[in-house]
Order: structure tokens, then C-alpha cells, then sequence
């Protein structure tokens, strides 16, 4: 049955999928959102979605790669345990990546996640320098273009976001991670969104489970289409609350400040992000 899925469902057949389940704004976002289609958005849509800072979980940059494959291992871990859970989540890794037809983004997210989890298969200590410098090495070889791709940067920040956040629980994780990815979509658009970080809380929560029923219905639906269009109703509520985030956020003019966000600011934010992660894992040491 996966090779029958991976053969012969594509792009273009889960998008037919997705329209002929969803009201039009919603198919759009989850066509954006599973397969970085960005077809289905009006321009004021895109806007709004810029100007609150969740344009990085509508498009392909690797980002929700990085935190869905994440998610499904670590919950699956306290079923299934975690090296079944790591093998599983690197098949639907790949079955996702053939979908959405090897796109560059998605297949560099893949390879950041897979050195991390390859280490626990193998029953090894995942050393965080060493296997970031591995994953960017093979990225780098493969596609040496990356390093001035916006979309490389996005998957790398979230990916560090994930492996560093000092907190427990998805909030705090979700929280962390919006923060190492806020300068690089500010040096992008040339503003910083002051509550991008407060409307990726509110959304990040939900992507999870967005993508995965959203991958797993569109897929049913082509083959049983009244199956497929049930379970993708389930997350319509969600998607309905993702594009009224993005409305109310993004229409807050006042929270997007245009500014020259150069290198060596970014360079700032980011040495703050280590201090203040050090000065937390000092006192949780300390106490």
C-alpha cells in the first residue's frame, strides 16, 4: 500500500483532493501548508499572512517539516516506543517528500531531522555541533546554492529552534523555535513583526495536527473520496482559526515596523537567543 501511495499519488492529484473537500480559503491554506502551493491565496491573504509572521508554515521552506516529523516521532515514542517511532516517522518522512515531487526545501529539512534521529537509532549520544555541521555539509555538496536561499535558512533556524528550546511542552518549544526564525523573515521582507512570535504560538500548536490529518485525508480521498473529504472536514475548524489569526494579526499595522535588518543585527538577536539559553540552563543547573 505505501508503494502504491508513493507511486502514484502526486501534487496535482492531493490538491484536486483538497478543493473538492474544502470551502476555497481553506483548501488553499492546507494545499499551502502540506504541499507549499501558494495558488490558492488571494494577494491581500499573502499580505496579511506576511505581515504576521506565519508566511514561513504556507510555503515549502522545510519548516513544517521539521517540526511535524518531530512531533509525530516524539509522540509516537510513548506508544510504539522510539526506535519503531523514528523508523516510521523516516517513512512518512520520504513518502511526503515523493509527493510533493523532491522539492529542494523539504529534502534539506529531511536531511537535518534524519542525522539527528540516525544517532538514536543507532543508540548514540546526538551531539549538537557535530551533527548540525554534518547535515549542513551534505546540504552544502548537494546543493551549494542553499546557503543564499532564504528557504534553507527558515528549515536551519526552526531545526535549532527545536533541538535548543530550554523549555518543556510545545508552547514553550513553539515559542523558541517562532523566535529563531522572526530575524530571518524580517532580514527577508525588510520589517520585524513585533507579535509574530505571539501569532506563531497561537497557530504552531495546531500545524502538527493540520499536516498530519490533512496529509493522511487528502491522501484517503483518492481513494475513497467521501472518506477523504470526512477527515479533512475534522480540521476545517483549525484551518478556519489559522486564517483568522493571520487576518487579525496581519492587519495590525502598528506591529510591523519597517527596518533595515542587516546582518549584524542579525547576528545580535542571535547571540542574545544563546545568552539567554545559557543563562536558563544555568539556573535549572544550579537548582
Amino acid at each position: 500500500m505505501g508503494i502504491l501511495i508513493y507511486k502514484f499519488v502526486n501534487k496535482d492529484i492531493l490538491m484536486q483532493v483538497i478543493y473538492q473537500s474544502l470551502p476555497g480559503k481553506e483548501a488553499g491554506l492546507l494545499g499551502g501548508m502540506l504541499l507549499g502551493e501558494k495558488t490558492g491565496f488571494s494577494k491581500d491573504f499573502w499580505n496579511q499572512l506576511k505581515n504576521s509572521g506565519l508566511v514561513h508554515l504556507v510555503v515549502v521552506s522545510g519548516t513544517n517539516m521539521v517540526l511535524v516529523f518531530s512531533g509525530v516521532i516524539e509522540n509516537l515514542a510513548k506508544i510504539l516506543g522510539r526506535k519503531r517511532a523514528i523508523g516510521i516517522g523516516f517513512v512518512i518522512g520520504l513518502v511526503y517528500v515523493g509527493m510533493v515531487g523532491w522539492q529542494i526545501p523539504v529534502v534539506r529539512a529531511l536531511i537535518l531531522v534524519s542525522v539527528m534521529y540516525w544517532a538514536q537509532i543507532l543508540g548514540r549520544k546526538y551531539d549538537v555541533i557535530r551533527g548540525l555541521i554534518v547535515s549542513v555539509l551534505i546540504i552544502i555538496l548537494a546543493w551549494p546554492t542553499s546557503l543564499v536561499e532564504v528557504s534553507f535558512w527558515l528549515s536551519f533556524t526552526a531545526f535549532i529552534g527545536v533541538i535548543s528550546s530550554p523549555w518543556r511542552g510545545n508552547l514553550g518549544t513553539t515559542f523558541w523555535v517562532s523566535l529563531w526564525v522572526s530575524p530571518i523573515l524580517a532580514i527577508s521582507f525588510g520589517k520585524i513583526n513585533l507579535i509574530g512570535p505571539v501569532s506563531n504560538v497561537l497557530v504552531l500548536l495546531i500545524v502538527e495536527l493540520i499536516t498530519v490529518v490533512g496529509f493522511l485525508g487528502a491522501i484517503i480521498g483518492v481513494f475513497i473520496p467521501i472518506l477523504g473529504k470526512i477527515t479533512l472536514w475534522l480540521i476545517w475548524p483549525l484551518l478556519k482559526y489559522f486564517g483568522i489569526v493571520a487576518e487579525l494579526a496581519g492587519n495590525l499595522k502598528w506591529a510591523n515596523i519597517g527596518i533595515n535588518f542587516n546582518y549584524l543585527i542579525l547576528l545580535g538577536w542571535y547571540l542574545i537567543l544563546i545568552w539567554i539559553l545559557l543563562k536558563i540552563k544555568k539556573s535549572k543547573f544550579s537548582l
